[in-house]
């Protein structure tokens, strides 16, 4: 009966409203109010083509205009209905709870009071630059994880995008609406570009086409010192349209996989690109002839262009490991962070690219140089978080038939990110660990997105994120610009010469 009453008062009240509209317009036009109808309605046809058109070029600012109150008014007209479909509505609290007693012959109806449910409370409501915010406080008994499960039936309601949900604090659920795709649209970086003093030369004899030169190096100090937020790195946006930061302070290895153009190679570029920025030392290893990793050389401590060259870096690798850790017991330190400035090394970041290139092998020999590399590798993931090396280990596939030394390296990588792939084994095996929504949401990872991935750690949190592309000559122009960055290992160096030198290609 009530919401029968607020149905017969809206639509009194849009009556009210239409007529006082309609005296308004004979008042002021008179004999043309026929034809200021016909504009008014060719006006509001014209607005709402404008808002369809802005919504798919410029969805960033078609939400605060049009989409926001379209969702809010859908939000409040379906609150209460959707929440007594999707089951969170609640008895209320005075209403009678047992309308039926269930006995040993079956149930038997008793006379009370009708049975009267209420949705649950909001107590806030935001809007946000790509979305709404939703605060509800959970009835007695409730728990987030219905919230999670109603999400997709809110998303329809709402005529949003999609509905996530986050736990604010006891008590309370927080449910996030999407008005749109940040991760197919996303908002172009508000940071400054690289420092790059492009000029225009001469047309090439070649191309005929002028060409843009950027200078080798930059006149840079000589000396920096290192600090924790160097290893933390802005490379895209999430699906919150909140940054999304690459911190390998907190998450020291990372594993990444992805199939052909899903963007795995992207965000190793984009990763590259603001590392080449900072008092951090870089290692490269292509298995695949150094295809991807040699463009940015002259900012690469070392490049191991195969499985034998790989071998040399990683056990030289291994060998700085062993000399920082000297480093730190003689100063009574736990990680190189709590040494004193002056003998605190750079960290190191490793970048392995296509991992299944070093731990497959048809030989002996090898198959001795695989074992020889996962085991560098795992050493290097279960000791170098402290000691300031790092690991950036990405491939197409990665499962359990890789080698016996798989599944034990993953577990030492505690960062994941995983593109599209072509299997769901390489998705369940990069995001073990992970809700198993995370696993069937990598799958649906459309093809013509690339750059777009679940990226999880082992809090069991994950995100849907998307890299911001980076142009290869671009990346290769900054590395060289920063070139005197390069962090000098000899240990590193001298073993990948020797090899190449002697004959191991």
């Amino acid at each position: 009966m009530r919401s029968f009453l607020v149905k017969v008062a809206a639509v009194l009240a849009v009556l009210w409203l239409f007529s006082r509209v309609r005296g308004v317009m004979s008042g002021v036009f008179g004999s043309a109010t026929p034809v200021a109808w016909l504009v008014l309605l060719v006006t509001l046809v014209l607005v709402w083509q404008f808002s369809l058109r802005l919504r798919e070029a410029r969805p960033w600012s078609w939400w605060p205009a049009f989409g926001a109150p379209v969702a809010v008014f859908w939000m409040l007209r379906t609150w209460a209905a959707a929440c007594e479909e999707l089951g969170l509505s609640v008895p209320e609290a005075r209403s009678g709870r047992f309308g039926l007693i269930n006995g040993p012959a079956g149930g038997l109806v008793v006379k009370g009071s009708p049975l009267k449910v209420v949705a649950p409370r909001r107590v806030g409501l935001r809007v946000r630059d790509n979305g709404l915010e939703v605060r509800v406080r959970l009835a007695p008994g409730q728990t987030p994880v219905q919230f999670e499960r109603a999400a997709e039936g809110f998303a329809h309601a709402w005529r949003v995008h999609r509905v996530r949900v986050k736990i604010p604090r006891p008590g309370f659920v927080s449910l996030i609406g999407l008005g749109f795709d940040p991760l197919r649209h996303p908002k172009p970086r508000r940071d400054a570009p690289a420092v790059l003093a492009a000029a225009e030369m001469p047309a090439s004899p070649e191309d005929g086409q002028e060409r843009a030169e950027y200078p080798s190096e930059l006149a840079l100090p000589t000396s920096f010192e290192a600090t924790p937020e160097d290893l933390s790195v802005n490379v895209g946006i999430r699906e919150d349209s909140q940054a999304w930061l690459l911190d390998l302070m907190r998450r020291p290895h990372y594993l990444v996989c992805g199939a052909t153009r899903s963007g795995k190679s992207t965000l190793t570029v984009r990763l590259i690109a603001e590392l080449s920025k900072r008092p951090v030392g870089l290692v490269g290893i292509d298995a695949k002839n150094g295809m991807e990793l040699s463009p940015f050389g002259p900012r690469l401590s070392a490049l191991a262009v195969n499985r034998a060259e790989a071998v040399a870096a990683i056990e030289g690798l291994l060998g700085v490991l062993e000399l920082r850790s000297m480093t730190c017991r003689d100063h009574g330190a736990r990680s190189i962070w709590e040494l004193p400035a002056s003998v605190r090394p750079w960290p190191i970041v490793v970048v392995v690219d296509e991992v299944a290139e070093l731990m497959l092998a048809a030989d002996k020999a090898g198959k001795e140089e695989a074992a020889r590399c996962i085991q560098g590798l795992i050493r290097l993931g279960q000791l170098g978080a402290a000691l300031g090396i790092h690991l950036w280990v990405s491939g197409q596939r990665f499962g359990s038939d890789l080698g016996p030394g798989a599944t034990l390296l993953r577990a030492q990588l505690a960062g994941r990110v995983c593109h599209r792939v072509a299997d769901a084994e390489t998705a369940g095996m990069t995001l073990a660990g992970l809700p198993a929504e995370s696993v069937l949401e990598a799958q649906k990872i459309p093809a013509d997105l690339a750059g777009v991935a679940v990226a999880g750690d082992d809090s069991g949190a994950w995100h849907l994120v998307r890299s911001d592309p980076l142009d290869i000559t671009e990346a290769a122009a900054i590395a060289g610009q920063y070139a005197s960055l390069r962090l000098d290992l000899p240990e590193v160096e001298g073993g990948v010469q020797a090899v190449r030198m002697g004959g191991g290609w």
